[in-house]
């Protein structure tokens, strides 16, 4: 059965940031200030494509970028347009994307750790891949500084170390117990990289989150330059 396009003549669109798109929901937040928690009808497609570098960016502060969609909200339109246009055959480019519908939601309950871990996977791995790092923090156009999590792979003299750094402290965290520094705000966990030791970053940047005391659908992805 065909299904109707969702946009008409005369919607009006607004940038809209996205928290990190889990359990089935996402949230958005406007730069008005407003947000909204959102049921995906396709939560599978917008899964995939989140923290890949497919998806259309806006400027956080110099070198950092969040993952945005064009949003409809009288409809519950999203679109997300590519980051990147595409050669078409005739010698022009076209600037391809995806369309989802969503509809207002309420607070959820139960774990989506599954799908978190599985997000933070997914963004490190792509950040690995195009010179980047990932933090994550609270959403929103004014959010502050704190609490912050992140992780990269960076040079220590003629090695590499996999460094996970996160403020507040994650007191609370069974995992990063040992390592805390009293004293110090902001602590750090920093290995010899190799695959192994990559891949334990996800487990790490989970521990400190878990101690925020927020739900992820509060939280949103910031891609950095290195």
């Amino acid at each position: 059965m065909n299904q109707e396009f969702p946009l008409k003549e005369g919607d009006t669109a607004t940038t809209a940031m996205l928290s990190l798109a889990v359990g089935g929901f996402v949230r958005t937040w406007m730069d008005s200030g407003s947000s909204q928690l959102w049921s995906v009808a396709e939560p599978d497609l917008l899964t995939s494509i989140q923290g890949r570098g497919i998806i259309g960016r806006t400027l956080r502060e110099e070198g950092r970028f969040r993952e945005v969609g064009m949003l409809v909200e009288e409809t519950g339109t999203l679109m997300l347009p590519s980051r990147f246009p595409k050669p078409a055959d005739d010698g022009s480019f076209q600037l391809e994307g995806s369309v989802l519908q969503l509809s207002p939601a309420s607070e959820v309950a139960g774990s989506v750790d599954g799908e978190v871990l599985g997000l933070l996977e997914q963004s490190i791995r792509h950040c690995l891949s195009n010179d980047e790092f990932l933090v994550v923090e609270k959403g929103g156009w004014d959010s502050p500084t704190e609490p912050y999590c992140l992780s990269i792979v960076a040079s220590d003299g003629d090695d590499l170390v996999s460094v996970v750094e996160t403020a507040p402290a994650p007191r609370g965290s069974g995992l990063w117990y040992p390592y805390i520094v009293p004293g110090r705000e902001g602590q750090s966990l920093s290995v010899p990289a190799s695959a192994e030791t990559i891949a334990l970053a996800p487990l790490a940047m989970m521990s400190a989150i878990s101690t925020w005391g927020l739900r992820p659908w509060n939280l949103a992805l910031t891609f950095c330059r290195r």
